[in-house]
C-alpha cells in the first residue's frame, strides 16, 4: 500500500533524557500517520532544527536544561502558530497545567499514560482539537480553585445537548469521542463549546470541567 506522505504528521521530540526519546519513537514504530523527523535534548536544539524540519508536531517535558516547556511553548506559539503543543510530563501539577495550556499547548499527558492514550493524544491535538488526559483531569478535578464563582450565568441558561457536551468534556472526552457518543459532528461539537464559554463567561476548557464540578453537573 502506498502512503500519502503529505497525510503524515512530522514530530519532533523534546525531552533531556535520552530513553524517554527513545521510548517515544518505539511507541511509533510502524505508525503510518506520524513520522518523528527528529529528537532533540534541550529547547536550543529545537530552535536550531525547526525551521528546516517544519513539524507539524511538537513533543515536550516540562523539566528542560536551558528553557522549561512552558517557555518553549509561549515562543512556539508565537513563532511557529500553526505548530501543535503536546506536553509529556511527569510533573502534572496544576500550577504546570495551566500555565502550560495559557503558553499555547493543546495537550498535555503524563508520562504515565498508556501507549494507546498517547496515540489518542496525538491523534486529537494533530486535529486541532485539545486533549488532557484521564490522568490530567483527575487532578484537575481534585485540586481546582474556585474561579468561576462569580459567573453570573448559570447552567440553566445552557441547553440540555450543551449540558452533555459540558459533561463530556468534564468526562475526559476527546471532540471525536463526545462526537461518537452524541452522534454529532466533531464541527458541532466545537460549536457547542464555544457557545457554553460564552454563555458561563469561562475561558478554556479547563475552566468548563471546574465549573461542571462546582455546578455538581459530574461527581468526583
Amino acid at each position: 500500500m502506498v502512503i500519502n506522505m503529505s497525510q503524515v504528521k512530522k514530530i519532533i521530540v523534546v525531552d533531556d533524557h535520552k530513553i524517554i526519546r527513545d521510548g517515544i519513537k518505539a511507541m511509533l514504530i510502524g505508525n503510518k500517520d506520524f513520522s518523528i523527523v527528529a529528537d532533540v535534548a534541550s529547547g536550543k536544539e529545537l530552535f536550531n532544527v525547526i525551521n528546516n524540519l517544519s513539524p507539524d508536531l511538537v513533543i515536550l517535558d516540562i523539566g528542560m536544561p536551558d528553557m522549561d516547556g512552558v517557555e518553549i511553548t509561549a515562543r512556539l506559539t508565537q513563532k511557529h502558530p500553526l505548530i501543535k503543543v503536546l506536553i509529556l510530563s511527569a510533573n502534572t501539577s496544576e500550577e504546570y497545567i495551566i500555565s502550560a495550556i495559557k503558553a499555547g499547548a493543546k495537550g498535555f499527558l503524563s508520562k504515565e499514560s498508556s501507549r494507546e492514550e498517547f496515540i489518542k493524544a496525538l491523534n486529537s491535538v494533530s486535529r486541532d482539537e485539545a486533549y488532557y488526559g484521564e490522568s490530567i483531569s483527575k487532578i484537575i478535578y481534585n485540586s481546582y480553585i474556585s474561579i468561576v464563582g462569580g459567573n453570573k450565568n448559570s447552567e440553566n441558561e445552557l441547553t440540555e445537548r450543551e449540558k452533555e457536551v459540558l459533561k463530556a468534556f468534564s468526562e475526559g472526552l476527546s471532540f471525536k469521542e463526545i462526537a461518537d457518543k452524541l452522534s454529532i459532528s466533531p464541527r458541532t461539537v466545537e460549536s457547542h463549546k464555544t457557545n457554553i464559554l460564552q454563555k458561563l463567561e469561562l475561558k478554556n476548557i479547563v475552566e468548563m470541567v471546574k465549573y461542571a464540578i462546582k455546578e455538581g453537573i459530574v461527581k468526583l
